[in-house]
């Protein structure tokens, strides 16, 4: 569920990500990560404790609580990335908590993207939200714990109208783990029994459409906190925890481009003694070119300039050239021109 932008309160941390992003409070699988020390949405009484983040512990698992030290006014946990702008790939976390045990005013806000400036939605795609969302509507309602996977499309309407969600019934497994990947215009989400996909595949759901999210500057969060609504006792939710075991993300791999590759062709005077020229036409601007010249199909060696000078090795052969374009992002070509008349 939405969450504030980051201010700039970082410790000094390391991380081995090639996009690690800012350093944060810790560094943690591969990324640097940022407690919530600023107050604001999405908690009812606005309350975040940085304390309620744990570092990694030695099994590398951090742990997010909520407090209520007086027992009326609890404190939500929020843990976020430094980095922005994720964008498409495969998002991967593993939980240890019964989801069925929340209490109904709580809401664990799992894996999820969000950029405060990417509006209407706020890029925001929730890959494994779950709550009570207060346990109803009315006095003497009683909603169960769901979980859901859906995204955020114009968050300036309420839920249902502004949102594409597909809640699913809970389970008591202990441990779960989550998968979302996101394509163009598509976005695929995963829930499985278990650490890893070698469990029960629990939901998958697949949504496609113009209003999947494009990237922006997204963050990744995770928060545990209090809803205000659904008729619950916000104020005298007692403590409770989650603890997020893993953590990973893939990025979408980029096809490479094609480049721009005309057929060579040779100048010059077809006579021993002479130079032979390559013109090799108009490239992909900033495209590396290599030759490689031929005498009746069999490559010369050392002939591997722009240029070739006949020798009389060459007389009554014909000779083409091969020139070979590479750039980074784009398939490497190799074009061939047509070959000469024998060489007089």
């Amino acid at each position: 569920m939405m969450a504030g932008a980051v201010p700039s309160h970082a410790d000094t941390t390391a991380a081995t990500a090639e996009d690690p992003g800012p350093a944060g409070s810790f560094a943690w699988k591969g990324f640097n990560w940022q407690k919530r020390f600023w107050g604001g949405a999405p908690q009812y009484n606005q309350s975040f404790d940085p304390a309620n983040v744990s570092n990694p512990d030695a099994n590398g698992y951090v742990t997010l609580k909520i407090s209520n030290p007086s027992g009326s006014a609890p404190a939500g946990a929020e843990l976020q990335s430094t980095r922005q702008g994720f964008g498409y790939g495969t998002y991967s976390t593993t939980v240890e908590k019964n989801i069925n045990l929340l209490q109904k005013e709580v809401v664990w806000g799992c894996l999820f993207p969000y950029d405060p400036e990417a509006a209407p939605g706020f890029n925001e795609i929730d890959l494994c939200e779950a709550s009570a969302w207060g346990g109803g509507g009315s006095w003497g309602e009683s909603w169960p714990v769901t979980q859901g996977h859906g995204y955020w499309f114009d968050a300036s309407k309420p839920a249902g109208q502004g949102n594409s969600t597909i809640t699913f019934d809970v389970t008591d497994d202990l441990i779960l783990t989550h998968k979302l990947i996101w394509e163009p215009g598509k976005l695929t989400f995963e829930t499985y029994a278990g650490e890893g996909y070698s469990g029960a595949l629990l939901k998958r759901t697949v949504m496609q459409g113009a209003t999947v999210p494009v990237p922006a500057k997204e963050a990744i969060h995770f928060n545990l906190w209090v809803t205000g609504g659904g008729g619950g006792d916000p104020a005298h939710v007692v403590p409770e925890t989650v603890v997020v075991r893993d953590f990973s993300f893939t990025p979408r791999a980029v096809p490479p481009l094609t480049l721009t590759a005309p057929t060579p062709t040779i100048s010059g005077t077809l006579r021993t003694g002479s130079t032979l020229t390559a013109n090799t036409g108009t490239w992909t601007t900033g495209t590396t070119l290599r030759y490689q010249w031929y005498r009746s199909g069999t490559a010369i060696p050392g002939a591997t300039a722009k240029t070739y000078k006949l020798v009389q090795a060459d007389k009554d052969d014909t000779i083409k050239v091969r020139v070979t374009g590479s750039k980074t992002g784009y398939t490497t070509v190799a074009k061939y021109s047509a070959a000469t008349a024998p060489i007089g």
